[in-house]
């Protein structure tokens, strides 16, 4: 184990917390000593039982009786055994432990491998071991369980009482190596009369193999083996149980281990052994971090997966053409006979192959953080699929837990049927696909069975939150989960392009797949192909393509569901997007924007009659750069000589916003030396430049005292002038601008290089917006936080869609310890480990801001962020972040009892219009006071997310007031701010008086925050959503904090004659009344908090 270097540290830190404690594992050992003791004492019988429902297919209803007799042997099996256990089981909170109860030879008849006559005794078995464990007194619970999600294959799960009650022991029933001939259950062998129909033969003789009801079977019989082939390998490598135990933390924190149809921890660990044993690849002689190194690199190569495995000294007992047509993973076991696994779908080991190469990829790559992506971030599904969907089953042709009609577990059926279906119906669009039973994506199958197979145990009658409980789980078990992680370059193109027309049997399979969606279409380089065309898709909504294309697939080839809901509208009413802006849209793009600019850039290169002139003209406003969440529109008022007055009045705000522009000079050396002479001169160059516009091009400017806008094309945009090129003053002068020039460089490089950069920018803004934070952190903060998820993905996929990205923003936010590390948004990997080193240290500094992110133009990383958030406010957004980043992996992936936390989303699920608003509604109940805009004094209340109505119940249902007792603002006047909509009465005077009653750039919002936060003296902290939220949240400082804030005369007392004694805090009333002095005409209403 490497012992001198970070990643030994953490390596062994890691294995310490993970793996199981030897303590434990003796508390085990003297478990299994009185399950021993027990079970010994059961008498023989004569055992008569019925087979479930689930069997009555196969083997009728009809009562049978046989010979029961104790069990041969009781004994610990699995990782237990040797070490390689982990301390806490995925999905459960503690640590499961596998125990092998082998039962008599005698118990079963020569053909009993046949039509489920074996699974049918093995639960009649169990039920007798359950019903005299749950009577002996150490056992605390029992409950029966389907082991891999298998109805067939039933085990036992028993609680010990304290102080065992960490350690949960996993019953599981094996039979003799001799109990059926082995020959009869290889993969190619027929043992289920019920196939015969599905086998065509004449007479009924001929049946389809039953490979997957074989193995189950078999793996029961020859569970001793593999534990020896275990114990074997470990002897030869000293690390090996290490590396197991590493190898299952990175499968749990990709939430990869446990699914029904996955990667196995026991899968794992003979996947090792028999690395380890063939010494091709692994040696003996590694530690644990290079075993799991080399087993990621060669698992992650897809020829080694599909090859399949033959475990050390097995001798092929059929040919391997059999096992790989009958399983899509095959790793044959020591014996020969059973495939280890057996269980693993192709849609598993596409998984597992492509996380496997990711991380091999990183570790390769090595680095600071190397080892800390790979097995310390948890990777859920909801952090790495980019598109979620859950297909709803159909109820009368299933059950909870499946059926055994077939070879498969009725589910595991879906599951491969469905992702068929959707592989088709992707393609190109797709890099992987996994379809999982809902309830266990990311959880575990250690749980209650769902289905009573047994009769039910004497109990105390259950509580109803239990049963309640029980019912939301059903319709849970009757959903598909689908994950997609898609290709940034096929995902949203608009044709998907089928077979040539002269290929008549493809075509028909394209047609047949397709339906009424095909059709036959001639494209330019003349070929004549079956397509499938989305054209009809608004541009806003292009994102939705792929989920429409599984969706339609999906109900015309799965013949099983009901209803499909998806993820990729699930933020779009966040943004405003419906579809019917079609026109908007693409006006306000980046890409529209952009050539709006670059003509009246072209304009200013070439005045002639300037002092200076324009050698280029760079875009600073985020929506050149794709990243505002609602850009500019074009302002009928802000065209040219009367240009854009037949467009609609019905959008006509007075304040429309502004595009802000860097003018850069050319250089000279007559630019005078103090900052304020320049700031003067630069307003003087404007000046003229906007003349020159104005009388060669007619275009429309407004200057004022702080800025020049030009009227350009329905935009407003705002020069400001760069004259760095004149010496070191006016780069001194100009730094704050600079540093924007290059950000917004750096941005709109990552937002052209990844597509969905934009889109989930513009959903965190609104996030952080929408629960008032937006007056304490920054947009760049926002920008660079969503950039160094896409520019440092770890051992995942850059984002593709909006939902997974603001996932992985949320999580970001909430875990990452912002008081002890800086964030490095590095896009060309320049930034050493000793500049590393020395901000990590600047963070020990008290006056260090509460987050630091370092950037290529501002390696201090406190340019954004040194006037906040504070700790107290980033600590907020902490929280806030947390708590609905658990309610968005809820929604995704989909609730299951498993789940450590259970957020309460009001049972809201995906596809239904309502499922944002529990991410985005903002808590008001820490506030001490709340004050209520008039939204018609906002300049785009379109924008808020929630109508007055919502507000208002919200207000009512979190401050505990009466709507009776609503106070209203003393100097509120009905006839406050109207800036929601140009008035008729301006408009009818025509465009050049409406162009100068314009209040271009005017936000009374930032006006307003900073005369309140002026007249507070620091005594409060403001919180607001600039994008039309009408509340304002307020929150007091601790006592100790404000104390010896400098307060204005009308909150304190100061006698100029005497000593100045320091002002007693102020109270809430008189906070309130000032606020509402200061808002007169913009305040409507305001509540003190719950607690006042």
């Amino acid at each position: 184990m490497p012992s001198e270097s970070l990643d030994g540290e953490l390596l062994k830190a890691l294995l310490d917390e993970s793996s199981l404690p030897r303590a434990v594992r003796g508390v085990a050992n003297n478990l299994v000593e009185l399950l021993l003791q027990t079970l010994s004492k059961i008498p023989s019988q004569d055992l008569k039982f019925s087979p479930p429902p689930h069997f009555h297919s196969a083997l009728g209803s009809a009562a049978k009786t046989v010979k029961f007799s104790a069990p041969d042997r009781v004994y610990l099996v699995g990782s237990a055994v040797s070490g390689a256990c982990l301390k806490t089981s995925p999905g459960t909170g503690f640590a499961v432990v596998d125990v092998a109860v082998e039962m008599p030879k005698g118990y079963f008849q020569e053909k009993d491998y046949l039509d489920h006559r074996y699974h049918a005794k093995r639960l009649a078995y169990l039920e007798v071991l359950q019903q005299h464990v749950h009577r002996a007194g150490w056992v605390a619970s029992v409950a029966l369980s389907a082991h891999h999600a298998d109805i067939r294959k039933p085990c036992l799960l028993i609680r010990p009482k304290k102080p065992s009650g960490d350690v949960c022991l996993r019953l599981l029933l094996t039979a003799r190596a001799n109990a059926f001939p082995a020959s009869r259950l290889l993969p190619d062998k027929a043992n289920l009369r019920q196939l015969e129909a599905a086998g065509g033969g004449d007479g009924g003789n001929d049946r389809l193999a039953s490979p997957h009801y074989n193995q189950s079977i078999l793996e029961d019989m020859f569970l001793d083996e593999h534990i020896k082939f275990l114990r074997d390998a470990a002897q030869k490598a000293e690390f090996l149980e290490e590396a197991c135990v590493l190898l299952k933390v990175w499968a749990s924190r990709r939430g990869l281990l446990s699914a029904p149809d996955g990667f196995t921890g026991f899968v794992l660990s003979m996947l090792m052994a028999h690395l380890v044993s063939t010494g091709s690849k692994l040696s003996p002689l590694m530690d644990a971090l290079q075993l799991v190194k080399c087993a990621l690199t060669l698992l992650s190569n897809p020829a080694m997966s599909s090859g399949g495995f033959w475990a050390s000294g097995a001798q092929p007992q059929n040919n391997m053409g059999a096992w790989r047509s009958a399983f899509p993973f095959v790793f044959v076991g020591p014996c020969g006979f059973v495939n280890i696994g057996a269980r693993v779908s192709k849609s598993a080991v596409a998984e597992f192959v492509h996380e496997a190469a990711l991380s091999a990829a990183v570790l390769e790559r090595g680095g600071r953080t190397a080892f800390e992506q790979v097995f310390l971030v948890s990777l859920h599904p909801a952090a790495r699929y980019d598109v979620h969907l859950h297909v709803t089953v159909d109820r009368n042709g299933n059950s909870a837990s499946g059926n055994c009609d077939t070879d498969m577990v009725s589910w595991r059926g879906h599951e491969a049927q469905a992702s068929d279906v959707v592989t088709n119906a992707l393609g190109a669009r797709a890099k992987l696909i996994r379809v999982q039973h809902q309830p266990f994506v990311n959880s575990s199958d250690v749980r209650q069975s769902h289905q009573d197979l047994v009769v039910p145990l004497p109990t105390k009658k259950r509580k109803s939150t239990e049963q309640h409980d029980a019912e939301e789980e059903s319709d849970d078990m009757f959903t598909l989960w689908i994950g997609i992680i898609l290709d940034p370059e096929n995902a949203f193109r608009l044709v998907d392009l089928g077979p040539s027309s002269d290929d008549e049997k493809l075509a028909k399979q394209f047609r047949a797949f397709w339906g009424d969606r095909a059709e036959l279409r001639r494209f330019k380089d003349g070929r004549i192909c079956e397509s499938v065309v989305w054209d009809s898709v608004p541009s806003s909504q292009r994102h939705h393509i792929p989920a429409l294309a599984v969706e339609y697939a999906v109900k015309r080839n799965f013949a099983a569901a009901e209803s499909v809901g998806w993820s990729c509208s699930l933020l779009d009413p966040a943004l405003g997007v419906t579809g019917k802006e079609e026109d908007s849209y693409k006006e306000s793009s980046p890409i529209a924007l952009i050539q709006c600019l670059d003509r009246l850039a072209k304009r200013m290169k070439e005045m002639k009659d300037v002092p200076l002139k324009v050698i280029n003209v760079q875009p600073l406003s985020a929506a050149f750069r794709g990243t505002d969440p609602f850009p500019p529109r074009p302002h009928q008022l802000a065209f040219g000589a009367g240009i854009g007055l037949g467009r609609s009045n019905e959008h006509m705000p007075v304040c429309p916003r502004t595009l802000e522009v860097l003018v850069q000079l050319e250089g000279s050396g007559r630019w005078p030396e103090n900052s304020a002479a320049i700031n003067k001169t630069k307003a003087a160059m404007a000046l003229k430049i906007a003349e020159q516009l104005r009388s060669s091009y007619a275009t429309p400017t407004v200057v004022s005292e702080e800025a020049i806008d030009v009227l350009h094309e329905g935009y407003a945009i705002r020069l400001h002038i760069n004259s760095t090129a004149g010496g070191a003053n006016n780069e001194a002068a100009e730094k704050h601008l600079i540093k924007g020039a290059a950000h917004s460089g750096v941005i709109a490089t990552v937002s052209a290089r990844f597509p969905a950069y934009g889109p989930a920018t513009q959903v965190a803004k609104r996030w952080i917006s929408a629960h008032m934070l937006s007056s304490h952190m920054g947009d760049e903060v926002i920008e660079l936080l969503v950039g160094y998820l896409f520019l440092h993905p770890g051992a995942a996929e850059p984002p593709t869609s909006r939902e997974v990205a603001f996932f992985r923003f949320l999580d970001l936010l909430a875990s990452h310890p912002w008081g002890v590390l800086p964030l490095f948004v590095d896009p060309e990997d320049e930034v050493t480990l000793e500049s590393m080193h020395e901000l990590e240290k600047k963070m020990d500094d008290p006056d260090a801001p509460a987050m630091c992110i370092s950037t290529p133009y501002d390696s201090s990383g406190d340019l954004w962020t040194r006037r906040g958030p504070f700790a107290v406010v980033l600590k907020r957004a902490q929280a806030l972040a947390s708590r609905a980043a658990e309610r968005l992996k809820v929604l995704l992936q989909g609730c299951n009892r498993m789940a450590s936390a259970k957020p309460d989303i009001d049972g809201v699920k995906l596809g239904d219009e309502s499922a944002w608003e529990s991410l985005f509604t903002p808590a008001l109940m820490h506030y001490d006071i709340v004050l209520k805009l008039r939204r018609a004094a906002l300049p785009f209340p379109e924008h808020a997310l929630f109508t007055g109505k919502q507000i208002k119940r919200r207000l009512v249902k979190e401050l505990g007031v009466d709507s009776d007792t609503f106070q209203m603002a003393e100097h509120g006047s009905k006839r406050g701010l109207k800036l929601a909509r140009m008035p008729e009465k301006v408009l009818t005077r025509g465009p050049d008086k409406a162009r100068a009653a314009m209040l271009i750039g005017f936000d009374p919002l930032q006006c307003f925050l900073r005369e309140a936060e002026r007249r507070l003296g620091g005594t409060a902290l403001i919180f607001s959503d600039k994008h039309g939220g009408d509340l304002i949240g307020v929150a007091l400082k601790p006592k100790l904090a404000h104390h010896r804030a400098q307060l204005p005369a009308s909150l304190g007392d100061f006698d100029p004659l005497g000593d100045f004694n320091p002002p007693a805090p102020p109270g809430v009333d008189e906070i309130l009344d000032e606020l509402l002095y200061v808002g007169n005409g913009f305040i409507q209403d305001a509540y003190k908090g719950a607690k006042w």
